[in-house]
């Protein structure tokens, strides 16, 4: 299957995915917490997928890969909350497995947000 441009989640852990998850990456990947996370998938490699956070990349093999919606913001978007009229940045993306939708999580001033966010509660800032 190619995996190339789409949006997915790789629901793993440390203590038994270990090996899926190329040696040279291995420690920053399980660092931030993937589970739940939604990566973009850039390229595939000898058996591999490369997958892309913010601006990290990590090589997994592609066995946990679960496709879904592109979300409509990426890590590193600079956005307005609507309701506060207050713009920041995008530092996480996460998938609602119930709702099947991303949401996201805000950096206001180096202060991450508490509050998660949804597409209608935010506008892309130029």
């Amino acid at each position: 299957m190619d995996y190339i441009d789409t949006w997915g989640l790789y629901e793993c852990f440390s203590t038994h995915d270990y090996e899926l998850v190329d040696a040279g990456c291995r420690d920053e990947f399980f660092r931030l917490n993937p589970g739940g996370k939604v990566f973009h998938c850039i390229s595939m490699n000898g058996g591999n997928i490369t997958l892309k956070y913010g601006e990290k990349v990590f090589q997994v093999r592609p066995q946990l890969y679960r496709i879904v919606k592109e979300p409509f913001y990426k890590v590193g978007d600079k956005v307005e909350i609507i309701e506060k009229s207050i713009t920041g940045k995008i530092i996480d993306i996460n998938w609602h497995t119930k709702d099947k939708a991303s949401f996201y999580f805000i950096e206001i001033e180096g202060k991450r947000l508490k509050k998660r966010y949804w597409d209608c509660d935010l506008r892309k800032v130029d």
